[in-house]
Formats: C-alpha cells, sequence, structure tokens
C-alpha cells in the first residue's frame, strides 16, 4: 500500500473520529474540508518524458491556485474569508500541516486558522455539511 493510500485512510478515519464520538461538533470535518480543497486546488502541467523508449505524460504539481481554494472552501460550507486568497492558502497549508498528527484535527485545524494573521470564520454550529449527530 502506497504511503499517499495510507495518510489519506488516516485522514479519513481521524476526520471521522470526532464525528463518530460527538466531539467539536463546531468545528466537524473542518480539516478533512480543507485537505480536501487543497488537493482540488493543485495546479498541474503535463510534461513529457521518456520512459522505454517512448514519450509518456505526466502530470507535475506546479503549485495551487489559490481563488480556487477559497471557493472551494466556501462550497463547502465555511464562510468566506476577508484575506487575500494567496495569504489564506499559505496559512491553511501551514495548518493542516500542524493538524495532521493531532488527535483532534478538526479543532487543531480551526485554532489554528483563527488564531492566524487572517480574518476568517470557521464553521458555524449547525451550518456544516455534515448530518447532526442523533442524541
Amino acid at each position: 500500500m502506497s504511503k499517499s493510500t495510507l495518510l489519506l485512510i488516516a485522514m479519513l478515519m481521524q476526520s471521522c473520529s470526532g464525528y463518530l464520538l460527538g466531539k467539536d461538533k463546531s468545528d466537524m470535518g473542518y480539516f478533512s474540508d480543507a485537505s480536501d480543497c487543497y488537493r482540488s486546488s493543485e495546479r498541474n502541467v503535463s510534461v513529457k518524458v521518456p520512459a522505454a523508449g517512448t514519450m509518456t505524460v505526466i502530470d507535475v504539481p506546479i503549485g495551487n491556485d489559490a481563488n480556487m481554494f477559497s471557493l472551494c472552501m466556501e462550497h463547502a460550507g465555511h464562510p468566506p474569508t476577508h484575506a487575500n486568497p494567496e495569504d489564506y492558502l499559505i496559512l491553511s497549508r501551514a495548518c493542516s500541516q500542524h493538524a495532521r498528527d493531532s488527535s483532534k484535527a478538526d479543532k487543531t485545524y480551526a485554532t489554528c486558522i483563527q488564531n492566524g494573521n487572517i480574518t476568517v470564520e470557521t464553521i458555524a454550529p449547525g451550518n456544516s455539511n455534515y448530518p447532526k449527530p442523533k442524541d
């Protein structure tokens, strides 16, 4: 199993754990949404490379589109930021790395974003795209 597959499985398990345990409902899915948006906003360039006597085209990541990241986060149910999209993307990348090893990734990510140098709102309780836990 590749490292990226293991990382994806770990992130999915970690993002689901808060939901299943009923903890941190206000920030539920925030880290997972940021991770998904970060991946979906990635810009690639196609490059031809020689492989076994032929030319093969591979996609090489060259960075992320900050506007696409902001739009993705807004579409995921997180209010838009009042900051420059590039600053939001940079802060999100740093907070994602900070929250990656946390047992409460959503809460850690939300706290990091709130304490960052930009103005952004975290998801409000009851306004998420996730189903409400049953009492």
